[in-house]
């Protein structure tokens, strides 16, 4: 009978212990900071366009940080070097062409970057996205016709989107563009049949 309880009591600890370690790891794994190389392909997958220059890791304020070009035009991206999240996009008045504006433009980043740090909700507007409200309206518009009821840009998991709101009779649809792309990320259209 001892044996029984011992072996009862040997195999309660273990179990502990075992799930101890699991949950010490998870908890460490979890803060665990995304690579250079990660936050490249973050930036390539989500955002069209090319990368100028490399990508760079700002220690002080915990963020990757990197230029895109597309369509001659530069957008400023920051990505949290902890959850791979977007954290600010901006559209930068410089164009992306050659290297002898490389130095104006980090001038201008740095500016850009101290600017974003005292402004701690780092709100967006329109002019920091491609996607303009009428071109968004539009798009919207293909995936469902209807009156919009509402159309606003808003951040979702770090990304910059429009979300829209149709109605047409009694069938509703929300609709969530990408701002910067332009790709519909979420469509839900409710139907109301009189059957």
């Amino acid at each position: 009978m001892n044996k029984k309880v011992s072996t009862i009591i040997a195999s309660i600890v273990a179990i502990s212990l075992l799930s101890l370690g699991i949950f010490y790891f998870s908890i460490r794994s979890s803060g665990a900071e995304i690579s250079k190389l990660e936050a490249e392909n973050i930036i390539t997958s989500q955002y069209p366009g090319s990368i100028h220059g490399e990508v760079e890791k700002d220690e002080t304020h915990g963020y990757f940080h990197a230029i895109i070009d597309h369509k001659g035009k530069a957008y400023d991206i920051q990505i949290d070097e902890n959850t791979g999240k977007v954290l600010n996009l901006k559209e930068l008045s410089i164009s992306v062409d050659d290297d002898s504006t490389h130095e104006s433009k980090e001038k201008k980043e740095k500016e850009q970057k101290a600017d974003s740090n005292n402004d701690k909700e780092n709100q967006q507007s329109e002019k920091e996205v491609i996607i303009t409200k009428a071109k968004a309206r539009a798009l919207a518009l293909e995936q469902f016709e209807g009156t919009i009821e509402e159309l606003e840009l808003d951040k979702d998991d770090g990304r910059m989107v429009y979300e829209v709101q149709l109605v047409k009779g009694e069938d509703e649809a929300d609709i969530t563009i990408d701002a910067f792309t332009g790709e519909v990320i979420y469509k839900d259209i409710e139907r109301d049949n009189d059957d």
